[in-house]
């Protein structure tokens, strides 16, 4: 119903955004327990930050990657020339919902957490009203194909259903953010981000890193997380 109102109804991207404007995420009360992992985040001797094992590991690549999507939404607001007022709404509340995850994960990893990150925008034309929102969808959609990647490997059944919740808005932010530049098309056919198969794409953690990487200042290594 959400893509048939993009291609076919005249629905605004405030109502677009209505499905997942009053998102509720509570911390399981286990927390990070069952996850296997013994240790959290770790600060290698050349400054590296190792994301840890586990549960706690994918946790923190989230983490990493919300912290990253607050931080360019925050920048777009202030920055990006030739938005009109319902493309700064859409930003608002883009920047908003990412709060909530990035506040869940660092609530739910404690003092698991890798520390705050900086980050490094300047490959992006904040000029360009289109090249914000192409952004977004970029950012947006490796978060949906980490969540995919990284799904499989939860132990934790409370935590695997809180990142269910998690990649169904991330890829509406994707949908949203992709739309703000071809309203009512049919962008999903042919797009980069869907397989052969019509299928949400999904990305191991290295390729999330190398996909984030260059927006973030500092070195993080996924070298603990798990493999398929």
């Amino acid at each position: 119903m959400f893509l048939r109102s993009l291609g076919l109804a005249s629905a605004s991207a405030l109502a677009l955004l209505s499905s997942c404007a009053q998102e509720k995420l509570v911390a399981p009360s286990t927390g990070l327990g069952r996850s296997g992992a013994r240790m959290g985040a770790t600060i290698l001797p050349d400054g590296t930050i190792d994301l840890g094992p586990g549960d706690i590991g994918i946790s923190n690549l989230a983490y990493a990657l919300d912290q990253l999507e607050v931080a360019f939404y925050h920048t777009a607001v202030e920055k990006a020339y030739g938005l009109n007022e319902m493309d700064r709404k859409v930003l608002v509340e883009l920047h908003d919902h990412e709060i909530v995850h990035k506040e869940f994960f660092k609530a739910l990893l404690g003092d698991n957490a890798i520390p705050m990150l900086d980050f490094d925008f300047s490959a992006i034309n904040f000029n360009g009203r289109n090249d914000v929102f192409d952004a977004a969808q970029k950012f947006e959609s490796v978060g949906v194909g980490a969540f995919n990647g990284t799904g499989p490997l939860i132990q934790d059944l409370e935590i695997l259903k809180i990142a269910g919740k998690m990649v169904s808005v991330e890829a509406r932010h994707a949908t949203l953010a992709r739309n703000m530049i071809y309203p009512r098309t049919y962008f999903a056919l042919g797009h980069e981000m869907i397989d052969g198969n019509g299928l949400d794409w999904h990305l191991t953690p290295d390729e999330v890193l190398a996909k984030a990487q260059p927006f973030i200042k500092q070195k993080l290594s996924a070298a603990n997380l798990p493999k398929m």
